[in-house]
């Protein structure tokens, strides 16, 4: 026999393939499922953060105000403007689940829900399917 190599060819067998796509396809099946999930969890913290700045703006327009906070229904970007026409909210916030729309004053998920009580407000930030995730103050 003159010319060939006698044992093992080099490369990988069949099995040993087969092996490395389970291991890659376990691990995607952990990681994925994961990942969705923080999606949510961040446009959650947007909805907080944005929440946290229309406060803010109330507390602001109060000042202005001799610390009366606007009517239930009057919190949205039009109307919390001041005399020179600049509004107490710093870059209203977007509504993460629709970023090309600003937060409002509805029960839909990204949005917001204020309610003034006497001397008091409510502002409660709305989460996915438009689960309550927080209320200020």
């Amino acid at each position: 026999m003159t010319g060939h190599k006698r044992g093992r060819s080099e490369g990988f067998t069949l099995i040993e393939l087969l092996i490395v796509i389970i291991i890659i396809g376990i691990l995607a099946a952990i990681a994925i499922p994961m990942f969705l999930g923080q999606r949510d969890k961040a446009r959650e913290s947007a909805v907080k953060g944005g929440v946290h700045n229309i406060e803010v703006g109330i507390g602001s327009y109060a000042v202005d105000n001799k610390d009366q906070y606007p009517a239930t229904g009057a919190v949205s970007k039009a109307s919390m403007v001041d005399a020179n026409g600049v509004g107490y909210v710093d870059n209203w916030p977007k509504n993460p689940w629709t970023p090309s729309q600003d937060m409002a004053d509805s029960t839909g998920q990204g949005d917001y829900t204020y309610t003034k009580t006497g001397a008091t407000f409510t502002l409660v930030g709305h989460g996915r399917n438009g689960s309550n995730i927080f209320t200020a103050p």
